[in-house]
């Protein structure tokens, strides 16, 4: 009876070692600190408080330390099922609390979403106020155009009639959120630092650029002809004008810029308008002036589902084509800088130069910057 009761206790002992070891350990907290409030905190430390008191323990260098331990080590027995079962309650509150850290981070990006998503939809309803003037404005006789240069609408794509509040709500589904779009264009910085003149962002969208630039104290403005883009840089402090970009570019004087930059805004136009931006970049930029076109790189066919995705694109512009187009605009010192690589896992294994080309063709690079300067004249 003696051996069997032996044989029982020692498997108990077994299973609460078991359900001890296997218990999960409370998740790392480095790096979250600063997005938990003081509530998790306090909760987080008291969690750890208890953690340090699961199993008594006696600290190094206390009187009598080797009596203390080995009297603990006698009387486990009489907390052994306690002691399993604060580690288990521990682990589960410490999952609970990290659990809570991230449906809080997740509302927070969420109510940020609804809170753009909600100004877009102020904007639409102030538009439809403002389109009956708008109509009775456009009864009146237009003045003639000029002949020797091509309209707006022939210059952009025929798609651009997509209401204003429409296509906002479509960037900000697809195009991604504005702390990402400034992640990834604040590597351009770095180029228009000590240029010789203002920094004019065409196309400005909702201002990521122009955050950048005020933050690191460089001066620049935009140009947007989206309206509801257009309240949202004047609401966060940015200064933007609003129209078509051709027409106020042309009203700009010569050579008083000192860089003129584009974010995914070539590819709305036609090839003419492609080349008349790059000729008025020219005029107004100063000696010395920087250009940055970024676009989608059309010599990699996965971005081709990026491209077609927005019903306002025109056409892809591969590198060289706009490359090609800079030049003859008088532009020189033209490079191609590659962006938005695909990660690892979403590209092909390369164990041979063959499947590193491959790679190239299908998941290239998804964007691409023609980084250009107006010649100085000695």
């Amino acid at each position: 009876m003696d051996s069997s009761q032996d044989l029982k206790r020692v498997l108990a002992e077994e299973v609460r070692a078991a359900i001890a070891e296997t218990a999960p350990a409370a998740p790392s907290a480095a790096g979250e600190g600063g997005r938990r409030d003081a509530a998790s905190a306090e909760a987080r430390s008291a969690l750890s408080r208890a953690e340090e008191v699961l199993t008594p323990a006696v600290p190094d260098g206390a009187p009598l330390s080797a009596v203390k331990r080995f009297v603990i080590r006698s009387l486990r027995f009489l907390w052994r099922n306690q002691s399993s079962f604060n580690s288990l309650s521990l682990s589960a509150s410490a999952g609970l609390a990290e659990g809570l850290d991230r449906l809080r981070a997740e509302a927070g990006r969420g109510i940020d979403e609804l809170s753009r998503r909600s100004g877009i939809q102020e904007s639409r309803l102030t538009l439809l106020e403002a389109a009956p003037a708008a109509a009775a404005a456009s009864d009146r006789p237009a003045a003639p155009s000029s002949p020797a240069s091509p309209s707006p609408a022939k210059l952009s794509s025929q798609a651009s009639t997509i209401p204003p509040g429409v296509y906002a709500l479509f960037e900000e589904r697809f195009r991604g959120s504005p702390e990402e779009i400034a992640r990834a264009q604040r590597f351009y910085l770095d180029f228009v630092r000590d240029v010789p003149g203002p920094v004019l962002d065409v196309g400005c969208g909702r201002g990521e650029f122009l955050g950048l630039l005020r933050a690191a104290g460089i001066p620049g403005s935009g140009i947007e002809s989206n309206p509801i883009s257009v309240e949202a840089c004047r609401k966060a402090g940015l200064e933007v004008e609003e129209g078509d970009v051709f027409a106020l570019l042309g009203r700009r004087p010569a050579g008083k810029l000192g860089a003129v930059v584009a974010f995914q805004v070539v590819e709305h136009w036609t090839p003419d308008g492609i080349f008349r931006f790059l000729q008025e970049a020219k005029r107004v930029l100063a000696p010395g002036g920087v250009l940055i076109a970024e676009t989608i790189n059309a010599d990699s066919l996965s971005s081709r589902c990026a491209f077609y995705l927005d019903p306002t694109h025109v056409r892809p512009v591969p590198p060289e084509a706009l490359r090609f187009l800079a030049e003859a605009a008088g532009f020189a010192d033209i490079r191609i800088e590659y962006r938005s690589l695909l990660p690892a896992e979403e590209r092909l294994e390369e164990r041979s130069p063959n499947e590193t080309r491959l790679n190239a063709l299908l998941f290239g690079p998804q964007d691409y910057a023609l980084i250009g300067r107006v010649p100085v004249v000695a």
